[in-house]
């Protein structure tokens, strides 16, 4: 049977009051073990002190009489002793009373009591029921004064001296449990800790019931924000609160959420660009054959040809995409075969130079390099990629106008550069130029000669998966300037 699951703000709630309890309850029980153990030890020194005092007390009486004779025989000589031991004796016996006739005006005043009249000494307070539990022996071991302790109790017990001379011992069992006014102070003390022990453990538990909610709060509106997202709805961007990695937590969802709106915007204008792409050359062979079948046009070898171009503008809008749907899911496929750089991309400008002339645009390329570079790359992507870029600036600079291609070879990397003149691209699309199927149609549109949309997208795929990189700017020569940079001894990248 699986089992049951909290929410995390309970989680963290028990966890939380879980430990605090755990420490208090700890906490207290080592306070009260200390105040039990304390508290022995402090009766214990109190026995230990007033047994000593009753040692002096014993050894000074049996100074006169060391051989016990006036304890043996006096059974009010123990209650004496206790007396004595307290200053009791001293306040029940008083000063003495006056002689005959004193104060009628018959006889002097009697004489101060000795030691210059000061008063009886103070009561010492008895420790708890000390009389009971202390014990005086003589030499043999037989009881001279004092009550017998229980059997297999431990005993303190000590020496009288008389002249170094052992004549006695006293013996005093220990307290087995504080009574009167020793217990009342160790129940209230007790009481006071097991008390304070639950309103701190009632206290954390209120604590931990609220931190855990104010720290739940901002996983919660994550699991909300979340939730939208997975149900296909545009959730809202949150504001980040509460821990550090919460907060951080928070601002990644963010841009994950910016992220999956800008793919969804650019899923929908990809699809619509698609199908405008390629309604307008069904919609040309549409018009063209049903003009054919009503007899309104002859299939002469212009419209014939007309129609093979539109195919062919089909054929590569379809071949196009299927290359960048490939690289996405895959990774665009690439044979890698070692080939000379410089001979390759001079081969690949040359077959547009004619068509640059027929469009009345110079173009410029570098001065053939006779020493070899050796490279290697997919040197058919490469010459593709080197293609797209020469159309894309014939097809969209005005004439008269300049295409200039330029490469250099340094650490083994190639940079090359593809720039014509007018016109130019305004700066917020430059970042947009390698986007399937944009267009600068203020600038650069020209007339119904126009490719698929999709050359820079493909010149990117190729340097990505080359490992290199490419870059739009301004050309010096009022247009567009791309740059190229690639490895010569490219190594597949997965994209």
């Amino acid at each position: 049977m699986p089992l049951p699951r909290f929410r995390i703000a309970h989680q963290l709630a028990l966890l939380m009051a879980g430990a605090v309890v755990l420490a208090v309850l700890g906490v207290g029980a080592l306070s009260l073990w200390s105040l039990r153990s304390g508290f022995n030890d402090y009766l214990q020194q109190r026995d230990e002190e007033q047994l000593n005092r009753l040692v002096k007390l014993v050894e000074r009486r049996a100074a006169a009489d060391p051989s016990m004779a006036w304890l043996r025989d006096d059974r009010e000589s123990m209650r004496e002793l206790m007396d004595e031991l307290t200053g009791r004796g001293a306040r029940r016996r008083g000063p003495p009373p006056p002689p005959p006739g004193f104060g009628f005006g018959f006889g002097p005043p009697p004489p101060p009591p000795p030691g210059g009249g000061r008063p009886p000494p103070p009561e010492v307070p008895m420790a708890g029921n000390f009389p009971e539990r202390v014990v005086i022996l003589d030499l043999q071991g037989e009881r001279l004064g004092g009550h017998e302790p229980p059997p297999g109790v431990p005993r303190i017990v000590r020496a009288v001296l008389v002249n170094g001379v052992t004549v006695a011992s006293l013996v005093l069992s220990p307290e087995l449990a504080p009574e009167g006014s020793d217990a009342i102070f160790l129940e209230r003390q007790t009481k006071g800790l097991v008390g304070a022990a639950f309103f701190m453990a009632l206290l954390s538990i209120l604590a931990a019931w609220w931190v855990a909610g104010r720290w739940s709060r901002p996983l919660q509106a994550l699991q909300l924000a979340t939730h939208r997202i997975a149900s296909g709805y545009r959730a809202q961007l949150l504001v980040p609160e509460g821990a550090l990695e919460i907060a951080q937590l928070m601002e990644d969802v963010n841009t994950m959420t910016l992220s999956l709106s800008r793919l969804e915007n650019a899923r929908r204008l990809w699809i619509a660009q698609i199908s405008h792409e390629l309604r307008t050359p069904l919609s040309v062979l549409r018009g063209e054959i049903e003009s054919i079948e009503d007899g309104a046009r002859q299939p002469t070898p212009a419209v014939m040809a007309g129609l093979r171009d539109e195919v062919l503008q089909l054929t590569r809008l379809v071949n196009d995409l299927h290359t960048l749907s490939v690289a996405d899911v895959e990774g665009l496929h690439c044979e890698f075969t070692p080939g000379d750089a410089p001979g390759l991309l001079l081969r690949a400008s040359q077959r547009f130079e004619l068509q640059a002339s027929q469009r009345g645009l110079n173009l410029s390329l570098p001065v053939p390099v006779l020493e070899p570079v050796p490279a290697c790359w997919d040197l058919g992507r490469v010459e593709q990629m080197l293609g797209n870029l020469l159309s894309n600036s014939l097809r969209y600079t005005d004439a008269p106008g300049v295409v200039r291609v330029q490469w250099h070879f340094c650490k083994n990397a190639l940079t090359l550069t593809v720039e014509d003149s007018a016109p130019g691209v305004p700066q917020a699309d430059l970042d947009q130029l390698f986007e399937p199927l944009f267009r600068v149609d203020r600038a650069r549109q020209r007339g119904g000669d126009h490719g698929s949309g999709l050359g820079l997208s493909i010149v990117r795929t190729i340097v990505l998966a080359h490992d290199g990189k490419v870059t739009a700017s301004h050309s010096s020569l009022g247009g567009l300037r791309i740059c190229v940079e690639l490895p010569l001894n490219a190594q597949r990248k997965s994209l």
